[in-house]
C-alpha cells in the first residue's frame, strides 16, 4: 500500500502580523513547518511527502527547511494556489497515479501525534475517508444579524474538524474534479467528499493538535512543547 502525505503550507498567515510567512515563524528556534514535517518524516507508514508551498518561497524551503533539517521523504515542492482548496488540488494532481492513500495535513498544525497519523491511515484504508475531530465543549449559538441569538445548536452533534484528513486517492481526486466542475468551494477536504456521497469516518483527535493562526496560538504551542520537553 502506497501512502503519501500532502502537507499544505502555501498560506502567508496574515493574521499572525509577522514579517515572515507563518510556516517559517520559529518556536524555540525551529520553524513551525519543521515540527510538522518531522512527524510525517518519522512516521513509518508514510512513504513520500508532497509539500505545497508559495511559489516565491520554494528556494527558502529547499535551503532553510529541507536541507537544513535533512528531510529525505519530501518528493516535491508543489506550487500553491489562490485558496487552500486550489493548493490541495494542485497537490493531488502532482501525486503518482499508483498512490493508494493520501494524508492531507495543515502545515500549521505542528503538534500532531504520530499515532493519530497512523490511526487516520488505517481508517481511510477501511472506510475510504477519515478525519480527526474533537467534540465541542461550549454551547453553540446561531445569530443572523445584529448579534441577537436565533437558535442554540445541540453540541452533542457538533465536532471541530482537524487534520490530517486521509482518503483513498481515487475517492478524493474524483471528488475534487467534480467540485471544480460544479464550482463548489469549501475550506475542508472532507466536505467535498461528503458532497459527492461518500461517508467520512471520524476519529477522536487531540486538543493539542491546534492550528496556529494567531500570535496567541504560538503561546499555546510553546506551552504544549514545554510539557513534552519536561516529561
Amino acid at each position: 500500500m502506497k501512502v503519501v502525505a500532502l502537507i499544505v503550507a502555501a498560506g502567508l498567515g496574515r493574521r499572525m502580523n509577522a514579517k515572515i510567512s507563518k510556516p517559517f515563524i520559529p518556536i524555540f528556534g525551529k520553524p513551525i513547518i519543521a515540527y510538522t514535517l518531522e512527524k510525517f518524516e518519522q512516521c513509518k507508514f508514510i512513504e513520500r511527502i508532497y509539500l505545497v508551498v508559495n511559489r516565491k518561497e520554494k528556494d527558502l524551503y529547499l535551503k532553510d527547511i529541507i536541507l537544513k533539517y535533512n528531510f529525505t521523504k519530501i518528493q516535491e515542492l508543489v506550487e500553491g494556489g489562490k485558496t487552500r482548496q486550489d493548493s490541495v488540488y494542485n497537490g493531488l494532481k502532482a501525486l503518482d497515479t499508483d498512490t493508494d492513500i493520501v494524508v492531507i495535513h495543515d502545515g500549521a498544525r505542528p503538534l500532531i501525534e504520530e499515532k493519530l497519523i497512523q490511526d487516520s491511515i488505517e481508517a481511510a484504508q477501511k472506510y475510504g475517508a477519515a478525519i480527526l475531530a474533537i467534540p465541542i465543549k461550549d454551547t453553540i449559538k446561531k445569530s443572523k444579524k445584529y448579534m441577537f441569538i436565533n437558535g442554540t445548536l445541540d453540541r452533542e452533534k457538533i465536532w471541530r474538524a482537524q487534520t490530517p484528513q486521509s482518503f483513498k486517492y481515487d475517492i478524493i481526486l474524483s471528488a475534487y474534479k467534480k467540485a471544480y466542475q460544479d464550482k463548489l468551494w469549501t475550506t475542508d477536504d472532507a466536505a467535498i467528499v461528503e458532497r459527492y456521497g461518500h461517508k467520512v469516518k471520524m476519529i477522536i483527535g487531540s486538543e493539542e493538535n491546534i492550528k496556529i493562526t494567531t500570535p496567541f496560538d504560538i503561546i499555546i504551542a510553546e506551552n504544549f512543547l514545554k510539557r513534552k520537553f519536561l516529561f
